[in-house]
């Protein structure tokens, strides 16, 4: 009975510690993400609203939604938010794809970011997203800008997994 006793114990220990340790790290992460108050929306043809902007040395998010006020239908555009530093620089952008927003409906968006020491940012309409290649077209590039030396390691490692 005594070895019961003292099983239940140590698990109630584990559990507490368990406990106390979920508690102390949404605490410590709470504390290190500071909101943004510093931001500029530069968009005409929609309204946007940023409800929530937090950022740490390391990354952040950004939620917010957008409404169209116009009679017409918007469709293919992006919104390009620029974070920025102490100084104004881009430190990078993302890109939110806004495919059909019809007249008078509201779309929320979330940006999730990993640059450091975000202070300010910046939300523009763009018609176009930066070029994203897909894999094999990466590829091809690598092949091409080389010299030869990626091509053959390229065909070392194809010929290898079609031969295993």
């Amino acid at each position: 009975m005594s070895r019961m006793k003292t099983f239940f114990k140590y698990f109630l220990m584990v559990v507490a510690f368990f406990i106390f340790s979920n508690i102390m790290i949404h605490a410590l992460l709470k504390v290190s993400y500071t909101d943004i108050k510093d931001y500029e929306i530069d968009v005409k043809d929609l309204f946007v609203e940023v409800k929530e902007a937090k950022a740490s040395n390391r990354n952040g998010n950004i939620n917010g939604i957008v409404k169209n006020n116009n009679d017409i239908a918007i469709e293919n555009k992006y919104l390009k938010i620029s974070m920025l530093s102490n100084h104004g620089k881009v430190l990078g952008e993302k890109y939110v794809k806004i495919d059909k927003i019809e007249p008078k409906q509201m779309r929320e968006f979330e940006v999730k970011f990993d640059y450091d020491n975000v202070k300010s940012f910046k939300i523009e309409l763009s018609d176009t997203a930066p070029y994203d290649p897909s894999i094999p077209e990466m590829i091809e590039m690598l092949k091409n800008n080389t010299n030869g030396i990626t091509t053959d390691i390229i065909n070392f490692k194809w010929y290898n997994i079609r031969n295993s």
